[in-house]
């Protein structure tokens, strides 16, 4: 029955074909012949089998190619956004430097300007003229807190 089942659709080679007003065939010449359409069908299924598996590959093929473009892609994007944060980086880190400098000439003047009040006091309190607690030649401690 399989083996009729997988002969449907299957003509055999002209010069294959019986003659039917011919002469009985030999048990013989039959298994011959029946290994001949067994190995055409074999044969068949291995080309069928090939093919499916080509197809597949092809299929595979097809998918790792997409996915390598798309891997590309997000590549690509990934290279444009790291320049994007170095340039970020960069223009942060010169207004970093710059704000940094500012604030060590800040730092500069306020000390300078506590440094001459200080001077000044510490002189007028050597002179003698603070407050009215203090004695003579003596400096007030609470006008010299900054």
């Amino acid at each position: 029955m399989e083996f009729l089942a997988a002969l449907e659709g299957w003509e055999p080679r002209p010069a294959v074909k019986p003659e039917p007003s011919g002469p009985a065939k030999t048990p013989e010449e039959e298994r011959r012949l029946r290994r001949m359409i067994s190995n055409r069908l074999s044969a068949r299924r291995s080309r069928m089998r090939k093919q499916r598996h080509l197809d597949n590959l092809q299929s595979h093929l097809n998918r790792l190619k997409s996915e390598n473009q798309d891997l590309t892609n997000r590549l690509g994007a990934l290279v444009h956004y790291s320049l994007l944060l170095r340039g970020e980086n960069d223009r942060l880190l010169s207004e970093w430097t710059v704000l940094y400098n500012r604030l060590t000439e800040i730092e500069h003047v306020i000390r300078f300007r506590q440094f001459q009040r200080l001077s000044s006091l510490t002189t007028a309190a050597i002179c003698g003229g603070f407050g009215s607690s203090a004695t003579v030649g003596e400096p007030n401690i609470s006008s010299l807190i900054v």
